[in-house]
């Protein structure tokens, strides 16, 4: 657009006898307005193509093999020759880069592979210098695999969550992966504490670099956690449902001898849920042993208290904040005012991400004051007699300017309800907003959308998801979808003036422009729909 003006320019100082007509309309040129649609589809590059190839190779091979066979592959798929004694064993996925075989294994953990996924033998791809091993995602039979994790000596990142790994197969991963900094068995039903002793059951080099040990299994009890933490000095992340109990128990036991034991202190982050009643004192006990956490989930039920949260005040480090509501909450226990409020104003500019949605009332105005650093935001209910400012702070922020940028960094924001339209203006003219998730909210209306893109914001945007928004129309979004933005999802639930006709013709346009856009829809009176052109 800039050249174009520089050409109309020097056109027409170039020649003074053009008519005023002709100017006129050259000029006129210039306040079409143009608009950068959402992104156009990419050509595939060289290196995804390369996995696809050999995925695609791999398919030829179904279970079971004759591994007698397998050594002796030539090369095309077809081509399995009889071995003889002075022939080589020769596997030609060997040869692939070690980069290339972990994104082809983590390629055939997406989603759309896993309807498929019994055709494809990744042992082909498990080499001595794997340092990443993601195995998909499914009821697999990894007894194949036992052999090969002596081999893995070189192994750092361990993913085998929804398998059915047994005990056994942690008692060889502690044998021999040594160098191991993340265990993740997620969702392994065979996993018990057993596997937990045996995984410890010889000090190696593990003990020293284990840093992330993700167990959220059934049958892994408090017990094992503690075995965890009481042999991997190391670890900085474990997800299980005990974790809290079994760290409060072993800040207890050692507070009460004579020579307390070194704990674990490098904890990062933590999911924190007893498994009965919150006490008195257990939080603050837990934090003063655990002070470079960075991230804090606080799943509330009966028991936690405003007075509780204060000891979140000496979490220095603190970046990432949530509040979830257990099944067995009354949503009561804690309040924003009393308790979540004094806590941003000692530690909120640290805080990146905040997901407050368990409060049912909230003031943004006390979050934007005391965390003005946020990257992403959750909240529910808007409520301004809950501010903690003073009346001076709120009368300025009155008289501010509307628009204003209020949360510079902000790039995922999730709101709705009661929501007033200048608070919701204000919100989406943060200007690196990349994901939007509006709930319940009648705040958002054609005309504020198109008010909040006439001053240019919005660009930065990936994914709209917009659930029982009954104000929207296809004339906003559509404002929205062909202006300049980077949209490359839109989610539409239940909101009452948007039809299964606009998003197919909204399909209709990516499909001839070439855009790379997925469309989701589901109302009353039609069945969902998901519509991908990517």
């Amino acid at each position: 657009m800039h050249c174009l003006t520089r050409c109309v320019r020097t056109s027409v100082s170039a020649n003074p006898n053009n008519s005023p007509e002709l100017v006129e309309n050259l000029f006129a040129i210039l306040k079409i307005k143009t608009y950068k649609m959402p992104k156009v589809k990419t050509v595939i590059s060289l290196s995804s193509q390369c996995i696809n190839r050999i995925k695609s190779s791999l398919i030829i091979y179904y279970f079971p093999i004759n591994s007698k066979l397998l050594k002796t592959w030539r090369g095309r798929p077809l081509s399995i020759q009889q071995r003889t004694d002075t022939e080589p064993d020769i596997n030609p996925f060997q040869r692939i880069p070690t980069v290339l075989s972990e994104a082809i294994i983590q390629s055939l953990c997406i989603r759309k592979y896993l309807k498929a996924v019994k055709q494809y033998n990744i042992t082909f791809l498990i080499t001595t210098e794997l340092q990443k091993l993601n195995a998909p995602s499914y009821h697999y039979d990894y007894k194949q695999f036992l052999n090969f994790f002596p081999k893995l000596e070189r192994l750092q990142v361990l993913v085998l969550c929804y398998s059915n790994i047994g005990n056994a197969g942690l008692k060889l991963i502690g044998t021999w992966c040594k160098n191991l900094r993340i265990l993740d068995v997620n969702s392994c039903s065979k996993l018990t504490d057993t596997g937990i002793e045996w995984l410890v059951l010889k000090p190696t080099e593990l003990g020293k670099t284990l840093q992330e040990l993700l167990v959220n299994c059934a049958t892994v009890t408090k017990r094992g956690i503690k075995m965890a933490l009481q042999n991997f000095p190391a670890l900085q992340v474990v997800e299980n449902d005990n974790i809290f109990d079994a760290l409060l128990e072993e800040v207890v036991l050692s507070s009460s001898l004579a020579q307390p034991h070194i704990l674990n202190t490098s904890f990062a982050r933590l999911t924190i849920l007893p498994a009965g009643e919150y006490r008195n004192g257990q939080l603050e006990l837990v934090m003063q042993y655990c002070p470079l956490l960075f991230d804090i989930g606080i799943i509330v039920k009966e028991g936690l208290t405003d007075t509780d949260l204060l000891s979140l005040t000496k979490m220095k480090n603190l970046q990432i904040l949530k509040f979830m509501l257990h099944p067995s909450s009354t949503g009561q226990e804690i309040t924003f005012d009393k308790g979540l409020a004094p806590v941003l104003k000692v530690i909120g500019r640290s805080l990146k991400v905040l997901d407050i949605s368990y409060f049912e009332f909230v003031d943004i105005w006390t979050v934007v004051r005391f965390c003005p650093n946020l990257i992403s935001l959750t909240f529910d209910n808007q409520c301004p007699s809950l501010s903690a400012l003073s009346e001076n702070e709120i009368i300025n922020r009155e008289r501010n300017e509307k628009g204003r940028v209020i949360l510079e960094d902000l790039k995922v924001l999730r709101c709705g309800f009661n929501l007033s339209n200048d608070i919701l203006f204000d919100l989406l003219s943060c200007p690196l907003l990349e994901m939007v998730d509006i709930s319940f909210c009648d705040a958002l209306t054609d005309d504020l959308l198109q008010e909040v893109l006439a001053i240019g914001f919005l660009k930065n945007l990936n994914l709209l998801h917009l659930e029982s928004c009954h104000l929207v129309t296809k004339q906003g979004l559509d404002a929205l979808v062909l202006n300049d933005n980077l949209l490359e999802r839109i989610s539409l639930f239940f909101c009452r003036k948007i039809t299964h006709q606009n998003v197919l013709d909204w399909h209709s346009i990516a499909r001839q422009k070439n855009w790379k856009l997925r469309l989701d829809y589901e109302n009353l009176d039609s069945k969902p729909i998901s519509l991908i052109f990517a």
